[in-house]
This record gives structure tokens, C-alpha cells and sequence, in this order.
């Protein structure tokens, strides 16, 4: 009886290395595939690894790596936690697992997962970065600026560490030391549209209109296709009453996103600014009413806006209405 049952515990034994040999030769026909930019070859490949050993880490997470980056994120979430299963102590799955949470917005799993990965490894820097973007969209700032400060201590040439950092100061509303935040970020990285654009915020807030122009410009120049900065833009230059400038920026953004409300608002609030300098010229009144028609089309939810369609719609003296756009909040800079 007891050979029988060292018999059987010796095939056992054998099955599980024939399994465990076979597991590695998929996985290393799917390394070979994928090295090759066979990628849907790699992925049978490695899905037939861990049909024979599931404890294969390895092949998991490159399951879910090819899931991530063809951008079919819910698929990669279960090899990610296979592999973290197979192997709770490797950081980097439990990192690589909390980039697709963070992708999906699902925030809190993302702390989580990143709060074990740098708990096996405090000083890997993407994982603070990210826990940092993290945890100042659940609004937990204090832990946003810890873990962006650990950031910049461990690698002080990080862009995206700083220009976190930044974002951080600048939703507690301290803008002196956001502003330093976001021009250290820069000097590493200086073709960051969205951290110029929040440099410039930062500096309109504080009334420093040149600056903020100089960096919305710069903004533009590094990212022309965004009609935030281009709506900033023309905010500034609008304060500077160069309103020909502003209305071109503003036309910009209509011409690609032509249901920006917000757009149709300042643009109307301009020719209301003419319409009263030139009260003769009424056509700058109906320009204002069509944009503001166009304007609640998208939007009906703006009482202001028909506040002033009522009062305009027949000419009449009153106040040019705030062509303030609303200012945008600092974002975050890093991406998983």
C-alpha cells in the first residue's frame, strides 16, 4: 500500500513538472512572438501557459499587459489579479494592476492597489506618482502632497512628479508654491501644454497677466488643439481688451468643437462689449443673440444666459455682460 501510494505521489510529481516544462515553452513561444510584434500570437501563447501552470506570474501579467495597451482595460484587470495572486510579493503587479483601475476611474481600487505596491516597495517612484493623481481625484490632498513630495525627493528630474506636486499647492490654494512646482516641472520638460496651462491659471490668479499670457501662448504652441487653453487664452487677452486677438482664439475652438457653450458665451460677451461702445452697429447685437441662441441650444441650463437674451433682444442701454469664462481647476499631469 505504501509503494502504491509513493507511486502515485511520484507521477504526481511528474505530471506537475511536465505541466510546468509545457507552461514554459508556451510562455517562451509567446516571449519569441511578441519580441516579433506578433501580439495576437504572443497572447495564445501565453493564455496556454497558464492553462497548463495558472501559477505563472509572469506569463498572467503579459496577458494583461497586451489586454492594457489595446485599450480593452476590463479584460486586463483578472491576469493582473492572477498574477498578483501567483505572486503577492512582486510589486510590480500589484502597480501594473492599479495603472488599469486608475485608466477606469475606478479610484479607490487604484489606491489600494497602489498603496500594497509601494508598501513592498516604497521607493518606486511611478507608483507614488500615480497614488498621488490618485488620491487627489478622491480630494484627499494631504495624501496627494505626501506622496508627490516622496516623488520629487527620489527623483527630482520626474516632470510629472513636480507638475503633480504643483496641482497639489494649487488645490490648497497656495499658487507661490504651485507656481514653483509647475516651472520646475517645466525646465525638465518644457513641451507640457496642460502644465503651462496650469502655470498660466496660477498666474492670473494672482493678477499677473503678462505671465499668464507668455504661458497660455506656450500652452497653445505645445498643445494647439485643446480649447481650454485656447479659452484661456483668450480670456487673458480679453482682460487686456485686445478683443480682436480673443475672438480669433475663440473661432479657433468653435471650428472643431462648434457646441462649446461656453465658447459661444465669451464670444458673445465681446460683440456685446462693441455693440455698446458702437450702439449704431446693430448687427454686433444680433452676432451676441445668435451666439447666445447657439449657446443654450447645448446648454438650456443658464438662467444668466437667458437673463441676457431677454434683456438684448431688443436694443436698449445696460451693462455689458462678464465675458469671465469659468476658471478652470489644476489638474493632474501624470497618466498611467
Amino acid at each position: 500500500m505504501m509503494k502504491r501510494i509513493a507511486g502515485l505521489l511520484a507521477l504526481a510529481v511528474l505530471a506537475a513538472g511536465c505541466h510546468r516544462a509545457e507552461a514554459l515553452r508556451h510562455y517562451g513561444t509567446g516571449y519569441l512572438a511578441l519580441e516579433a510584434g506578433k501580439v495576437q500570437e504572443a497572447l495564445k501563447e501565453f493564455e496556454a501557459a497558464v492553462q497548463f501552470d495558472d501559477t505563472l506570474a509572469v506569463a498572467h501579467a503579459n496577458i494583461g499587459d497586451i489586454y492594457r495597451q489595446q485599450g480593452e482595460l476590463e479584460k486586463a484587470i483578472r491576469p493582473y489579479q492572477a498574477a498578483v495572486a501567483a505572486r503577492p510579493y512582486e510589486f510590480i503587479y500589484h502597480y501594473r494592476l492599479g495603472r488599469v483601475f486608475q485608466a477606469l476611474d475606478r479610484d479607490k481600487e487604484a489606491a489600494g492597489t497602489y498603496e500594497r505596491a509601494i508598501d513592498l516597495n516604497p521607493d518606486y517612484v511611478p507608483a507614488r506618482v500615480n497614488l498621488g493623481v490618485v488620491y487627489f481625484r478622491l480630494g484627499d490632498l494631504d495624501k496627494a502632497q505626501s506622496n508627490c513630495e516622496r516623488a520629487t525627493e527620489l527623483e527630482p528630474s520626474h516632470a510629472f512628479a513636480w507638475s503633480n506636486l504643483g496641482a497639489v499647492y494649487d488645490a490648497q490654494g497656495d499658487s507661490y508654491r504651485a507656481i514653483a512646482a509647475y516651472v520646475k516641472s517645466i525646465a525638465l520638460d518644457a513641451k507640457q501644454g496642460p502644465v503651462h496651462m496650469n502655470l498660466g491659471t496660477a498666474y492670473l490668479r494672482q493678477g499677473r497677466l503678462d505671465k499668464a499670457l507668455e504661458e497660455f501662448k506656450l500652452a497653445v504652441a505645445a498643445d494647439p488643439d485643446s480649447p481650454i487653453i485656447r479659452k484661456r487664452l483668450a480670456f487673458v487677452l480679453s482682460k487686456q481688451k485686445r478683443y480682436g486677438a480673443a475672438i480669433e482664439q475663440l473661432q479657433v475652438v468653435l471650428e472643431k468643437f462648434p457646441d462649446d457653450w461656453e465658447c459661444r458665451n465669451s464670444l458673445a460677451a465681446i460683440y456685446m462689449i462693441f455693440y455698446l461702445r458702437h450702439p449704431e452697429q446693430n448687427r454686433l447685437r444680433e452676432q451676441a443673440l445668435e451666439e447666445w441662441h447657439q449657446s443654450l441650444q447645448t446648454n438650456p441650463e443658464q438662467p444668466s444666459v437667458k437673463e441676457q437674451v431677454a434683456r438684448w433682444s431688443k436694443p436698449g442701454a445696460a451693462e455689458a455682460p462678464a465675458i469671465d469664462p469659468p476658471v478652470p481647476p489644476p489638474e493632474p499631469a501624470g497618466k498611467p
